[in-house]
């Protein structure tokens, strides 16, 4: 089940920033893998859909709401400088994952993007030659 965070009221908005190596990873796995992207973390029991505008959290136990993480201002920065954004909170125990979330969540994706790259066929690589 993923959520519409436009739809649900949180708890809380907390202004958060997320670091620009993991925020650029998702945003790679999104271009080559396409959009949206359903990600289990088995770790935390939690199932994340990943868009480009939001990142919407849910608990894997119960099917609930847990987080959101949206209003990405990417617009001005630099790819090595972090994202500010807003993460909306939908349970009382979210504060608690919303740390470790971003991380895992480019840690799995990188692991799909390993995936896909070993099943890609090699191209062939053209030598070379010296013209005289």
């Amino acid at each position: 089940m993923a959520f519409d965070p436009r739809t649900r009221v949180p708890i809380r908005t907390l202004p958060k920033t997320i670091d620009a190596a993991c925020y650029n990873r998702v945003s790679l796995a999104l271009t080559r893998l396409g959009e949206p992207l359903d990600v289990e973390i088995a770790p935390l029991r939690i199932a994340v859909r990943v868009e480009r505008k939001v990142w919407a959290a849910w608990s894997l136990v119960n099917d609930i709401p847990l987080m959101a993480w949206v209003e990405f201002h990417v617009g001005e920065r630099g790819l090595h400088e972090p994202v500010p954004c807003q993460v909306r909170l939908y349970h009382f125990h979210a504060g608690l994952l919303m740390g470790h979330t971003p991380q895992l969540l480019a840690n799995a994706l990188d692991e799909r993007l390993g995936r896909q790259r070993r099943s890609q066929p090699r191209a062939a690589v053209t030598a070379l030659v010296r013209r005289s």
